[in-house]
């Protein structure tokens, strides 16, 4: 909801967050939810630090950081049942 409302879209994460106070302006004021969300938002991010080097993954499942089905298996069969309650296969994944 706040990238809905936000000025310039087109500004790089790096490039506002390297600026202090951050440099980002709402085309509404931020108030009630919006105001949580926001701050929300800023407490997640104040301990981000950003390098120029490519991005990269890595899986926290396996100690070198790499995928692999069996550490992915090893991980659902040491976690327990899944709630039934979750509405798992109902997620919409980007």
């Amino acid at each position: 909801t706040l990238y809905n409302i936000v000025q310039r879209k087109e500004d790089y994460v790096g490039t506002v967050l390297h600026t202090s106070p951050l440099n980002i302006q709402f085309r509404r004021a931020l108030v009630g939810e919006r105001w949580t969300a926001w701050m929300h938002l800023v407490r997640r991010l104040i301990d981000v630090r950003l390098f120029d080097q490519p991005d990269s993954t890595q899986w926290k499942l396996a100690t070198n950081g790499v995928f692999t089905v069996t550490s992915f298996y090893m991980d659902l069969v040491n976690s327990g049942p899944i709630s039934r309650s979750l509405h798992i296969w109902k997620i919409k994944v980007p």
